[in-house]
């Protein structure tokens, strides 16, 4: 069970950036106060520039005047380093380096990090909210998966590292990625939640109820890792050393069906562990609302596509969220989900002998059925899918996946939502096997672990550790961050630079694929990104005030249309006022 709460807040969380930027009044006794709708927004008018040439408005409720956009470096005193800082964060040089290298402080580093993030987000916000009202994007494949990241230890006594979990989705044809999410808020602090949490009453609630639902404390995580070690212990696991041997993909998909059903919730993700800790800063967030405020963004994100295709790691929460997003979609056949496990971790000699032996397999079927690849590639699916092999407690049929390269050279798939009931016409049959064997072939997580490869390689925070000899082999992370912060935006920096900047085999970007860019964009066009100013307008005419009239001058309005003579008129209204009160007029007084 999950708190709707939590996962609104951290859906409006994640999906902040792509509100549009507009003049707000920060005048905390005006009724428009923050308010950026565009009924309250649009009553700011324009009133010039101040004298370093950043517009101004004037509120139009207070009429306060304040400024908006400008230059965005306008707050800095030396702003040269700034495009050597971005290139050097997203090509491995770690920071010490950079400082070195650049003649810059710490304090500077760090405070171009927040300005680099902050002109990332909005400028990807800009272009990604087009994609909400877009007509033509067709059906979208999507491959999502999670990677863990390491947070070093900053504190002498608990050497512990933190353990943050980013989920992110990718597109595979155009290979841009719609959203890396990392369950972490840099903006809670955890004493202020424990005060909090006693005037809530929360401690007395069972977790999906409690107003911070989507919060680990300290002491619930360290008390959730002694269960789950306790769970685990005594339980045997099969070896996780892959083999060629086909069972060995079977027996790994049954060990993570195993170990889900070994968690207190079997859609929390990953259990604690002993040997890690919640953030000294910061708040670890539950990995279970963060899937599912990812898939619900991504689907809203991609609500005008016509069908919508998941293929995501074996984890019980991402499916129990794409089941809970898009319900309607799912039932009427414009949205489906698919697990994917990839066996990946040979040598490389291992893996040119399964891709050669699945080589050799295709090019039998080739020569013998006389047909080209694609056709043949159909043929081994459909032998697949005719003895699925049923696994698991809800007993999943998976597919061994008859293809093999260098990058996946073992994979499995299960389709979680073919809900579709089978045509009695034969030749209807056929075309629907076919139909399932070709959305089988497509199954694959490449596109997100091609993003989670290059995360490693770039971010110099983000590598993998090394083993130490004289630490008794144990794992060292001697470049990675000491702040969650810090990691979390450099994620949300290079999935930017990632989209827009970086250019493939092609000689596109991600964002030109998919049609938010027409070119490769340079560092400066994302440091010096200006968000766009409302359009002009005129402030309301004010109504005229009547002018005074001179003395003995008869207003215009007493006079009809006739155009009679003021004498005349007056005569005629006053004989009229007259008899009325039953008063003798002129004439009848003679």
């Amino acid at each position: 069970m999950q708190s709707n709460l939590a996962i609104a807040e951290e859906l409006l969380r994640i999906g902040r950036y792509l509100e549009p930027r507009v003049p707000t009044c920060p005048n905390e006794d005006c009724e428009l106060f923050r308010k950026a709708e565009p009924e309250h927004s649009g009553r700011h008018t324009r009133f010039g520039t101040n004298a370093h040439g950043t517009p101004r408005f004037k509120c139009g409720a207070c009429r306060k005047i304040f400024v908006f956009g400008g230059r965005s470096t306008k707050r800095q005193q030396k702003t040269h380093p700034n495009i050597g800082i971005f290139e050097h964060l997203m090509n491995s040089m770690p920071l010490r380096r950079i400082i070195k290298v650049l003649g810059i402080s710490p304090a500077v580093l760090y405070d171009r990090i927040d300005f680099i993030h902050e002109q990332c987000q909005m400028f990807a916000g800009e272009r990604e909210r087009g994609l909400l009202d877009r007509e033509d994007l067709g059906k979208r494949y999507i491959s999502t998966d999670r990677q863990k990241l390491i947070v070093n230890w900053s504190d002498r006594k608990s050497r512990k590292n933190t353990v943050l979990l980013s989920i992110a989705s990718a597109d595979q044809i155009t290979g841009y990625l719609y959203a890396a999410n990392v369950n972490f808020d840099g903006e809670m602090d955890s004493e202020k939640v424990k005060e909090e949490m006693t005037k809530f009453g929360d401690q007395r609630l069972a977790k999906p109820f409690r107003r911070f639902a989507r919060v680990w404390l300290p002491q619930d995580w360290d008390d959730a890792a002694v269960r789950a070690a306790a769970s685990r212990k005594g339980t045997r696991r099969a070896s996780e050393e892959p083999t060629e041997l086909p069972g060995e993909l079977l027996a790994a998909v049954k060990n993570t069906y195993d170990a889900a059903q070994e968690r207190e919730d079997i859609e929390s993700g990953d259990d604690p562990s002993t040997a890690t800790r919640t953030p000294a800063k910061g708040m670890l967030l539950h990995e279970q609302t963060v899937m599912a405020a990812h898939i619900q963004f991504v689907t809203r994100l991609l609500q005008k596509a016509e069908k919508l295709r998941f293929f995501v790691d074996q984890e019980s929460g991402i499916r129990a969220a794409i089941l809970v997003s898009v319900p309607e979609r799912v039932l009427n056949r414009t949205a489906d989900a698919f697990y994917v496990k990839v066996l990946k971790e040979f040598t490389v000699d291992q893996k040119k002998g399964i891709v050669g032996a699945a080589k050799r397999r295709l090019r039998k079927v080739m020569d013998d059925a006389g047909v080209d690849e694609e056709e043949a590639s159909l043929i081994l699916a459909l032998e697949e899918l005719s003895s699925p092999t049923l696994i698991g407690k809800w007993g999943d049929p998976w597919f061994r996946h008859p293809i093999a390269d260098m990058r996946e050279p073992q994979k499995g798939v299960s389709w979680l939502t073919n809900i579709d009931e089978a045509e009695t016409d034969p030749e209807k049959r056929s075309d629907q096997l076919r139909h399932f064997a070709r959305l089988h072939l497509k199954a694959s997580l490449t596109a997100v672990d091609r993003f989670f490869m290059q995360v490693r390689r770039a971010l110099t925070v983000a590598e993998r550790g090394v083993i130490s000899a004289s630490a008794d082999r144990r794992l060292w992370f001697g470049k990675n961050a000491y702040n969650p912060a810090v990691l979390v935006k450099l994620v949300e920096i290079f999935r930017t630079y990632f989209n827009y900047c970086e250019v493939g085999e092609d000689g596109k970007t991600p964002a030109m694929r998919l049609g938010l860019a027409k070119g490769p964009i340079t560092a400066e066009d994302i440091i010096y990104y200006q968000p766009p100013l409302p359009p002009r307008r005129r402030a309301p005419p004010k109504p005229a005030e009547p002018k005074p009239l001179p003395p003995g001058v008869w207003p215009a309005e007493l006079f009809d249309v006739r155009k009679e003579e003021p004498l005349l008129t007056l005569r005629r209204e006053g004989s009229e006022t007259n008899r009325a009160a039953g008063l003798a007029t002129p004439s009848e007084n003679g």
